[in-house]
């Protein structure tokens, strides 16, 4: 019998765990304590947070407002951040929850509902918006401070409680909470989408002082210490404030002149010697020279916030930032918004020796072609000088041509140098034997008018023996490897046309939705009676499983060496793509051997709707062959918009 024809009990058994056919009903992701953040950024390039300001010109107050600070004599800078207390419950650092799309929304009542979101502002009555998670009003961690929801320290904590749908990268923010017992409370909260720069309306606060996100300034362990530099601004507070500049919307406190403005940005000078320091430590240091502080509420002079994490040294973090203080830094233009970096294209174009492949190769030298916009108030004509391009050693880097001409586009309208000019960089690599590094990646830095920096990181292809640049999925699979989804078979050879087994998958997925840096929580070696400790992709399975992507392949098994077959793969993908609750429209028979009364049949024809694919020739998508990890590398690319450079 053709798989697609059998009956609830068959589609039941791929773990699917679909409300429909007479499946089971989808299960929420249960909500997770400071694990499984989407990645690999929660700060675009082009947000407050992510701005390099390591060009960007020194304001005229810089020295007065440094000497405010300084108060007298050097102000040490302090990590606002560490473990848990002796007493098991306080805590030091921001925590915060990661719940799922389908994770239930509750109502909050708030004692400034004018300038908070999920609040109908024509009456000023909320309604249910916040994914908050029940454990918080009982168990602690949850909640700034440690203490758990039920128990009222309002007037003495500031109990933030920061919360991430990483289905929808939407981040939920409140201050002051508090559970009394029937329904829960809050002096302010807001609501940020992740996958915009949207800032507060002016005058608005947020769950900040400064009415600025939280959880994207904060030192985070997994980026401290994982493979990637740190691409954002940390968050900092001062003991007084003066007014608000740009990013921040919202004044607090007295106002004391000669006082900084919340949102006010520090950067460490570059001349601060820091090479000294622990790796992690001048990890966190460089991020302050490219990206700095922003001064985000009242508080404590130079302290520095971060997360709630026991994994923290203080041993190590607090010698370091006291080796620190105010007169290391200097104080960015206030106000300041650079031309933004929108996009990136690498050798499309004829010149130099491209092949126009899109990918640059060793040995090739490609036109380079960044696009960038002005800022909302800008006009100005760009133009950008490119330098320091380099990578790892064994090869030589060659900039052929080091400008880039954008004309003025406007904020919004973002032009690449080819289209506005044609005056675009060039760059080359020679080909070295052996390859310098089998992830390669080069990076340049373009500087544009003078203030406005951006390191921009080129992969170099070729990266696989067996998928050379003639292979119809070789820009797939480079795309996949750069994003750190993969690292290939085994040595320099990818094997794409392997089928994908499901433990395989069960990596493959949650790296593609959550990012590189995502680590999935330890495996209990008991869901799945064929998946015990010691396994391949225990957590990776363990936590598909709970995302409520997949309930195995049968009671209690999972299978985990059988191939997944293209049908299975459309449920997978979009169930990680949308959420565990995510149920896609009736088919209407788009693909000849794809019935329209298949249980599979809405997710194929959702997937081809998306433009995840397009079948496999002939009218027809082939459901029941194995999913090859080349197809897999087109499928993951497509599904959550992976890209191979920029911004």
């Amino acid at each position: 019998m053709n798989p697609l024809t059998r009956g609830a009990t068959f589609f039941a058994r791929t773990g699917l765990l679909l409300a429909a056919a007479g499946a089971a009903a989808a299960q929420t992701m249960p909500p997770r304590l400071e694990a499984g953040l989407p990645g690999p950024s929660l700060a675009n390039a082009t947000n407050w947070w992510g701005t390099d300001v390591s060009a960007a010109p020194v304001d005229g107050g810089s020295d007065a407002f440094i000497a405010y600070i300084n108060n007298g004599s050097p102000r040490p800078l302090h990590p606002d951040f560490g473990g848990t207390l002796p007493d098991g419950v306080s805590i030091y650092g921001f925590p915060y929850a990661v719940v799922d799309g389908g994770q239930p929304k509750k109502t909050v009542q708030f004692a400034q509902p004018d300038e908070s979101d999920g609040v109908d502002h024509s009456t000023q009555t909320s309604y249910p918006f916040y994914p908050i998670p029940d454990a918080a009003i009982t168990q602690p961690h949850w909640i700034e401070g440690g203490d758990p929801g039920s128990i009222d320290d309002t007037g003495t904590e500031d109990r933030h409680l920061l919360i991430v749908d990483r289905d929808n990268r939407h981040l939920y923010e409140l201050y002051n909470v508090w559970w009394d017992g029937s329904q829960w409370t809050a002096y302010s909260g807001a609501f940020w989408d992740l996958k915009t720069d949207d800032r507060r309306p002016d005058g608005w606060t947020s769950a900040d002082a400064a009415g600025l996100d939280i959880l994207p300034g904060l030192v985070r362990y997994d980026e401290v210490y994982g493979r990637d530099e740190i691409r954002h601004a940390f968050r900092f507070t001062v003991r007084h404030t003066n007014g608000y500049r740009y990013p921040a919307s919202h004044l607090a406190g007295p106002q004391v002149s000669g006082a900084p403005p919340m949102g006010m940005r520090m950067r460490l000078k570059a001349s601060k010697d820091i090479s000294g320091f622990d790796p992690a430590i001048q990890k966190i240091f460089r991020a302050m020279k490219r990206y700095g502080l922003i001064v985000a509420d009242n508080g404590t002079d130079m302290y520095v916030s971060g997360t709630w994490d026991d994994r923290w040294d203080n041993d190590v973090l607090n010698p370091a930032f006291a080796a620190l203080t105010a007169s290391d830094f200097e104080v960015v233009q206030l106000g300041w918004q650079p031309p933004l970096a929108a996009a990136l294209a690498v050798d499309r174009r004829a010149g130099g020796s491209s092949n126009e492949n899109g990918i640059l190769e060793p040995g090739e030298t490609a036109v380079v072609e960044p696009s960038w916009e002005n800022p909302p108030s800008g006009s100005a004509a760009l133009a950008g000088a490119a330098s320091a391009f380099g990578g790892p050693s064994g090869a030589a880097y060659t900039i052929a041509d080091g400008t880039a001409a954008y004309g003025a586009p406007p904020f919004g309208a973002p032009a690449s140098c080819f289209d506005a000019t044609g005056d675009c960089d060039a760059l080359g690599l020679s080909n070295p034997s052996p390859r310098p590094a089998l992830h390669w990646d080069a990076v340049f830095t373009e500087t544009v008018n003078g203030t406005a920096a951006k390191t921009w990181t080129l992969h170099v292809g070729g990266s696989f023996a067996d998928v050379p640049a003639s292979d119809s999925f070789y820009a797939k699979v480079e795309t996949l490897f750069h994003n750190g989804i993969t690292a290939g078979c085994s040595g320099s050879n990818y094997c794409p046309a392997d089928s994908v087994t499901r433990a395989q998958m069960a990596v493959f997925l949650l790296k593609g939705k959550l990012g590189f840096v995502y680590g999935p929580p330890a495996g209990s070696g008991t869901r799945f009676l064929d998946v015990p400790t010691g396994s391949f992709a225990l957590d990776w399975i363990e936590d598909l499983a709970d995302s409520g992507i997949t309930a195995g392949c049968d009671a209690s098994l999972y299978c985990p060496d059988a191939a997944v077959t293209r049908a299975q793969m459309a449920v997978f993908l979009l169930k990680a793509k949308h959420g565990s609750a995510y149920a896609p429209p009736p088919a209407a028979g788009v693909f000849a051997d794809v019935p329209v009364d298949s249980n599979f049949a809405p997710w194929i024809e959702e997937l081809a709707a998306e433009g995840i694919t397009a079948g496999c020739g002939g009218g027809n998508y082939c459901p029941d062959a194995p999913n090859t990890r080349a197809q897999m590398a087109a499928f993951i690319d497509a599904t959550f918009g992976l890209s191979l450079y920029g911004p």
